[in-house]
């Protein structure tokens, strides 16, 4: 459940967009507690290494990367555990995400049109 790595670990990421920033917000700034930012999206509790943070050392294309808590992408562990999937849950409050969410929900199927043309 490690994000990327990406930035400056990883320029060439696919998650990299063109102002050399990660689509997904990685790596995550370090905070005490959890913010809400200006956009509404949430930042959550990542305690750098010398205020009770992890890192860890994982291996990624033949290198050795030192991760911390910054990489780690949100989870919950009862639907881990019950479907054994990742399941990236996050927090829903501002009303953009509301939107989104009720967009998504009622969104239709995907279709596609396909035209046979029978040869005499």
């Amino acid at each position: 459940m490690v994000h990327g790595p990406c930035g400056y670990m990883n320029p060439n990421s696919p998650c990299m967009g063109e102002n050399q920033k990660c689509s997904k917000r990685y790596p995550k700034a370090f905070t005490n507690s959890t913010i809400t930012e200006d956009d509404g999206y949430p930042l959550y509790r990542q305690r750098d290494f010398g205020s009770g943070g992890f890192k860890s050392t994982v291996l990624r294309n033949s290198t050795f990367l030192e991760i911390a808590n910054r990489f780690i992408v949100p989870y919950n562990p009862l639907p881990l555990k019950t479907f054994n999937a990742h399941i990236n849950v996050e927090w829903c409050h501002s009303v953009k995400s509301i939107k989104y969410i009720c967009k998504y929900i009622n969104k239709g199927s995907d279709q596609a049109l396909r035209i046979f043309q029978q040869s005499y």
